[in-house]
């Protein structure tokens, strides 16, 4: 029998991967005759990781897209099974992991939150009566009965998360749960965390953001290519990871650049419908909000562009036509809104840039920690969702 106490995490040499298959058409005669040549490559997500987390420790685990940050909470949470090692939990895991994970498109809210709560071992009367309690955490009084294809991001999260916190877990995994929705309901999550805390519930916690690791956790793991690179207080760990960071820049091209001296980008922020948020689904409103100060008598054009984190180009916009052209020093604010987001799966970047309105060097220019999530409510391919629809009309010809 294992020594694990209720709310322990161990894992021993454990390694996941995943075999991507990559398709070419080298020709376009092999493409219209739809001969294609499948390659598959090894994607090492997890490799050799040793980890044991104690009951009632809030573990934080930070790195770069691809690191191995969603794969770990996977693994832990009993999804996928690793290919090397052995997990061990004790005790009611939840998981909140993906936007909508183990929601059925086509069933209310309510009908969601019984079908969540019983696949983590709830009764049927007890979820009866917390219902009224898991509405309210929710605050989707309004909605509750309304399918949850209809829901925004923001709403998503709060009717899982809302799930999550009745459910009393041992474990609680948390992907990313902090960058959708509005400050009041984020505010409201991290006193529920809280709770969980003093109740001694282990917690593990996914985040880009920095700020939110440090708030919330007492140690945390900073992961590179599916490996633990370091295991320290969450504030030891944001600072070499943030630092990394800089580094990764400085190699690639600074993603902040131009002297400022004329005009500077103060802050970028990214809304969907409910507020501040990261995780978007495809379809739903999208705002970019950039606040600049001009520090010189210039009127200069606000260009926003669009790339996925590779880098690859989706498509750009400025402010020419409607330009502020008063120079006169001092603050402003812009914005652009798309009513429904263009863009299927994906992480994606937005670049923002103070140009002179004559061209030449930017004044200034800001990418770093512009990144945002999509989740495709609809099948397509590419990065981009066509937004037409199929018909069928059946002809039929006579002999």
């Amino acid at each position: 029998m294992s020594d694990l106490p209720v709310g322990g995490i161990r894992l021993r040499g454990v390694s996941r991967s995943y075999d991507l298959r990559v398709e070419h058409n080298a020709t376009l005669k092999e493409t219209l005759m739809r001969r294609r040549r499948v390659r598959s490559r090894k994607v090492h997500a997890l490799r050799e990781i040793d980890l044991e987390v104690t009951p009632g420790t809030a573990l934080g685990v930070v790195g770069s897209n691809g690191a191995g940050k969603s794969t770990l909470l996977t693994v832990i949470a009993g999804i996928l099974p690793p290919d090397q090692g052995t997990v061990e939990t004790r005790g009611r895991v939840v998981s909140l992991l993906e936007l909508g994970a183990g929601f059925h498109p086509d069933f209310t809210g309510r009908e969601n939150v019984i079908l969540n709560a019983s696949i983590h071992g709830m009764r049927r009367a007890e979820i009866e009566a917390r219902m009224g309690e898991i509405i309210a955490f929710s605050e989707l009084d309004q909605f509750i009965d309304a399918p949850v294809r209809t829901y925004s991001s923001g709403m998503y999260t709060r009717l899982g998360f809302a799930v999550a916190s009745c459910l009393d877990p041992d474990i609680l995994l948390l992907d990313e749960i902090l960058a959708v929705g509005d400050a009041a309901f984020q505010q409201k999550c991290i006193a529920r965390i809280a709770e969980f805390q003093r109740a001694n519930t282990t917690i593990v916690f996914v985040s880009h953001s920095g700020m939110a690791v440090k708030r919330i956790c007492d140690r945390a793991i900073w992961l590179q290519g599916g490996r633990i690179d370091a295991d320290d207080r969450p504030d030891v760990i944001i600072d070499r990871y943030e630092h990394g960071l800089e580094k990764v820049d400085d190699l690639f091209g600074a993603f902040d650049e131009g002297d400022a001296e004329s005009a500077e980008i103060t802050a970028v922020r990214l809304f969907g419908r409910d507020g501040p948020q990261e995780r978007f689904m495809s379809g739903e409103e999208f705002r970019v909000e950039v606040d600049y100060e001009l520090k010189e008598p210039v009127a200069p054009v606000v260009s926003m562009v669009i790339t996925t984190t590779e880098g690859g180009l989706i498509g750009g916009t400025d402010n020419r036509l409607v330009m502020d052209t008063d120079p006169t020093p001092g603050r402003r604010t812009v914005s652009f809104t798309l009513d429904r987001l263009p863009l299927l799966e994906g992480r994606f970047r937005v670049s923002v840039q103070l140009d002179p309105t004559a061209g030449g060097r930017p004044y200034h220019r800001r990418s770093r920690g512009n990144e945002f999530a999509v989740f495709a409510q609809t099948r397509g391919y590419g990065p981009v969702a066509l937004p037409g629809e199929w018909s069928a009309q059946t002809t039929v010809h006579a002999p």
